[in-house]
């Protein structure tokens, strides 16, 4: 069963939690980490890597907020070295909501399905041709 780390940029993390939670409420696998304004790269990998010591051995999927930020590029560092895990990025609320009920999925299952989602769930109202 996967483990998904959501981080990203400022409260990111903590904002996602709270939003998920009205939504699905307990998100029970997934782990809430935020970067924030004064936290060096090495912070980062610290708050990390206190979520990934409690998860020996689990399959993670790290799910940022943006491509190419110091998340993403941290995460996707960690995975490196654990070809089990995986990064998405740019991923929204329908996205986290559907990987919530499809844990059972190897991160890059997991993360392929909140790809799909999410550009799926994209639209603009009114419609333009």
């Amino acid at each position: 069963m996967s483990k998904v780390i959501v981080t990203g940029h400022g409260g990111y993390g903590t904002a996602m939690k709270r939003n998920l939670g009205m939504l699905v409420g307990e998100m029970a696998g997934f782990y809430f980490v935020d970067f924030n304004e004064n936290d060096s790269l090495d912070d980062l990998q610290k708050k990390l890597g206190e979520v990934l010591d409690g998860l020996p051995g689990e399959d993670i999927l790290f799910a940022c907020d943006l491509t190419g930020g110091s998340p993403f590029r941290t995460a996707a560092m960690m995975c490196m070295e654990h070809p089990r895990w995986a990064v998405v990025a740019g991923v929204n609320t329908s996205a986290y909501s559907e990987m919530s009920f499809n844990l059972e999925l190897p991160p890059a299952e997991l993360a392929k399905l909140a790809c799909d989602v999410a550009r799926e769930t994209i639209m603009m109202f009114p419609a333009q041709e």
